[in-house]
């Protein structure tokens, strides 16, 4: 088990490493999104469970929209929960468009005493970063088991969609809070 653990944290910080470097490759990428993160002045709207998930998760969820004064969408990060895990997106947008979308699943770990996942612990999952100009995607990097394994999905369109959709009800909010 220990040699396990060894492997997973080498695993996890060789991903965080890399993730790092392809973002380092992009100077005009990692400017935009340090300008983001560092805007203090972006207002933060907040959607939970059905209000944003169409099929509800074990454990729910949260979208976040970060704005500016104009209503435009400058980041968006999702977290779902679900049985075995946490999934986390995070997509930086300009025009309202992704340019960066950083990906990761952190899986429970299962605790071999009592049978069951221990929800206090990680132990392995996944990391991708996303590098997309025009919005078409240009480069990435994932370490882990992910859901674009199978060929049949596209990296590209399954982002654009899912940001369309959350960008979607992350407006209509906006409209009616007004």
């Amino acid at each position: 088990m220990k040699e396990i653990s060894i492997f997973i944290f080498t695993l996890l910080m060789t991903l965080k490493i890399q993730g790092q470097g392809l973002i380092d490759k992009y100077p005009e990428i990692k400017t935009a999104k340090v300008k983001i993160d560092q805007n203090d002045s972006l207002k933060i709207i907040k959607l939970e469970n059905e209000e944003f998930l169409e099929n509800m998760t074990d454990g729910g969820g949260e979208l976040k929209g970060f704005y500016d004064f104009t209503g435009t969408v400058r980041k968006i990060e999702v977290t779902i929960f679900i049985s075995h895990g946490v999934q986390e997106y995070v997509f930086y947008l300009r025009e309202e468009t992704p340019f960066f979308i950083d990906d990761k699943f952190k899986q429970f770990a299962w605790n071999e005493e009592t049978s069951t996942l221990d929800y206090d612990r990680f132990d392995g999952g996944f990391h991708g970063t996303y590098i997309f100009r025009e919005g078409y995607l240009i480069d990435q990097i994932s370490l882990g088991h992910n859901r674009f394994e199978d060929d049949q999905v596209s990296i590209e369109e399954t982002f654009k969609s899912e940001c369309e959709n959350y960008l979607e009800k992350i407006k209509k909010r906006l409209a009616n809070k007004g």
